[in-house]
């Protein structure tokens, strides 16, 4: 009986210990890649609130801020820019004060972006405009198209399996590997295809306000990529 059972556990384990014993060597390394990119569009969001007692008031006069932010654009000379309005609502003003609140009206607020795909003269232009139409907040962004990072996509991709490869080489030749080949590659689809924002400025203007627009410097923006590669060797 215990001869049989001995014999059944050798079965048993053995599908283990051949694997074990096959189990391929490998080397994984993972190659990054980095590339400075100018920014090729600019993002205005421009922020609108109007205060009233009345709901219908306060957003009718919201509703004039926007239509007069969309005239102003119209008449900047710029074409090529899009405009979207976003985050609609209108919520109850309430005042604190010495520890206490209470509720004056209501305020209406929208959000709403302008994109403009030339980050020279058009963006000045429509900066200007913003500038001397009326009372308001608008935040500065540049960052990249989704056309200019698919165009480096194939580049960064091929900077980092060189990168992989050369760490692999560099592995081999230090632990006396003659050759080494690739086994397995993990790669992600870019998730670490990302633009680092330049920078965000704030910009409150006011129609009575002469003074010039501030001089617009974009800098460099940094792309990255990165791929997993397992390598395998002879021992």
């Amino acid at each position: 009986m215990k001869t049989k059972l001995l014999f059944f556990i050798v079965l048993l384990w053995s599908p283990f210990l051949r694997a074990f014993s096959q189990e391929i060597p490998q080397i994984s390394v993972v190659g990054q890649s980095q590339l400075e990119v100018m920014p090729d569009e600019a993002l205005l969001t421009v922020s609108l609130n109007a205060k009233a007692m009345e709901t219908a008031t306060a957003t009718a006069e919201l509703n004039k801020k926007a239509r007069q932010v969309k005239t102003v654009l119209e008449n900047s000379g710029v074409e090529d820019y899009e405009l979207t309005a976003e985050n609609y609502y209108v919520n109850v003003n309430r005042v604190y004060a010495k520890g206490s609140s209470k509720d004056s009206g209501y305020v209406a607020s929208q959000t709403m972006e302008i994109l403009v795909r030339d980050t020279g003269e058009d963006l000045l232009k429509v900066m200007q405009a913003l500038h001397g139409s009326t009372d308001m907040g608008f935040q500065l962004s540049y960052r990249l198209s989704d056309e200019t990072k698919k165009s480096y996509l194939e580049k960064l991709l091929e900077m980092a399996i060189a990168d992989a490869r050369r760490k692999a080489s560099v592995i081999a030749a230090n632990l006396d590997i003659d050759e080494v080949f690739v086994h397995r590659v993990n790669y992600q689809g870019g998730d670490s295809f990302q633009p680092v924002v330049y920078g965000n400025e704030r910009f409150n203007m006011k129609a009575a306000d002469q003074q010039a627009p501030p001089t617009l410097q974009p800098g460099e923006q940094t792309l990255t990529e990165r791929v997993t590669i397992i390598f395998t060797f002879e021992r």
